[in-house]
C-alpha cells in the first residue's frame, strides 16, 4: 500500500507586509518535496482561526497560521483574540496549528522586521513538517533554547561561571571627550575581566536612553554603561536634557532588571570635562560590573 501523502495547510493574511505564505511554501517544498501544501489567504489575523479549522477538517494534518501584528494597542488585542480562536480550532479538531505571528514592534527597522518574518516562518515550517511526520525528531532540541525569529539562545548551564558582558553607549556631543571616555571605559572593562559585547555611539545625551533600551533587549548583555558629556549653558536646556536622560535611564534599568550605570558629566567647559572624563568613565564601568556581581549573589 502506498504511503499516505502528508498534507499541510498554510493560511496567511493580506494585512502582512511580508509574503510569509510564500516563505513557508518555499521552505517546505525545498526540503520536503513529497509534502502536499494547501494555501489560503485571509484579510487579517482574526480571520485565521476559521480558515485553519476548515483546512484541518478537510484533511490537513497540521496548519500554519501566519500573520503580522501592527504596533497599535488595538492590533495587539486583535492578535490575542485570534490566538484564542486558533486555540479553539486546535481543541475542536485535535490537530496542531502553529501560530506564526510577528509583531511590528519587535523590530527597529523594516529590514530587521523582514528578517524576523523570514527566520520565524522558515523555522516553523520545518517544525510543522516534523510535527506532522516525525514528532520524535523534535526531542533532540528539547531544552536547547531554540528560537524562531531570532538567533538561538542555547540551554542554561549553571555549572559554568558566566562572564559579565557589557554594552556601552556614548553620547558624542564632543567627540574628543567622548572618544577618550570610551577608551577609558574599555580599558576598565578589560581590567575587571568583563567582556564588551557592543558599543553604540549617539549624537548626544538626549539620545542615550533609546540606545540603552536597544542594548538591554539583548539577553547576552548583563549591564550597560551610559557615557556622555553635557555642557552648561545660559539657559536650563542643559539641565533638562541631563535630568530627563538620567530619569529614563533609571526607568529602563528597573524595567529590564539590569544595571545601567550613569557616566555622564555635566560641566562648564571642555577643560573641566577633561579633568573628570577618565574618572566618570571608569567608575561607570566599575559600578555596572560590581552591581552584576552583587545581583548574582541573590540568584
Amino acid at each position: 500500500m502506498a504511503k499516505k501523502k502528508v498534507k499541510i495547510g498554510i493560511v496567511d493574511t493580506m494585512f502582512s507586509r511580508v509574503d510569509m505564505g510564500a516563505l513557508a511554501i518555499g521552505e517546505i517544498s525545498r526540503n520536503y518535496p513529497d509534502v502536499e501544501i494547501v494555501r489560503t489567504t485571509v484579510p487579517g489575523v482574526k480571520d485565521l482561526p476559521p480558515e485553519c479549522r476548515k483546512l484541518l477538517e478537510s484533511g490537513c494534518e497540521i496548519c500554519m497560521a501566519l500573520g503580522m501584528v501592527g504596533g497599535a494597542p488595538i492590533a495587539t488585542q486583535c492578535a490575542h483574540e485570534a490566538s484564542l480562536g486558533i486555540m479553539q480550532a486546535k481543541l475542536i479538531t485535535g490537530k496542531h496549528v502553529i501560530e506564526v505571528f510577528v509583531h511590528e514592534n519587535e523590530a527597529w527597522s523594516e529590514r530587521e522586521f523582514h528578517s524576523i518574518c523570514e527566520n520565524r516562518t522558515r523555522k516553523h515550517a520545518q517544525n510543522a513538517v516534523l510535527l506532522a511526520t516525525n514528532p520524535a525528531e523534535l526531542v533532540k532540541n528539547a531544552g536547547k533554547g531554540v528560537r524562531q525569529g531570532k538567533e538561538d539562545e542555547g540551554g542554561i548551564d549553571i555549572s559554568k561561571s558566566e562572564p559579565i558582558t557589557l554594552g556601552i553607549v556614548v553620547g558624542e556631543f564632543d567627540r574628543d571627550v567622548s572618544g577618550r571616555m570610551l577608551a577609558h571605559a574599555l580599558d576598565e572593562a578589560g581590567r575587571m575581566g568583563a567582556q564588551v559585547r557592543s558599543v553604540m555611539r549617539v549624537p548626544g545625551a538626549f539620545e542615550v536612553p533609546l540606545a540603552v533600551k536597544k542594548m538591554l533587549m539583548d539577553k547576552k548583555v548583563h549591564a550597560v554603561a551610559a557615557l556622555g558629556y553635557v555642557e552648561k549653558g545660559k539657559t536650563r536646556h542643559d539641565r533638562i536634557v541631563a535630568e530627563n536622560a538620567a530619569q529614563e535611564i533609571m526607568r529602563l534599568s528597573l524595567e529590564s532588571r539590569k544595571p545601567v550605570s550613569l557616566g555622564m558629566i555635566m560641566v562648564a567647559d571642555r577643560k573641566e570635562a577633561q579633568e573628570r572624563e577618565e574618572g566618570y568613565a571608569r567608575r561607570a564601568v566599575m559600578a555596572a560590573v560590581k552591581f552584576v556581581k552583587e545581583l548574582r549573589k541573590y540568584e
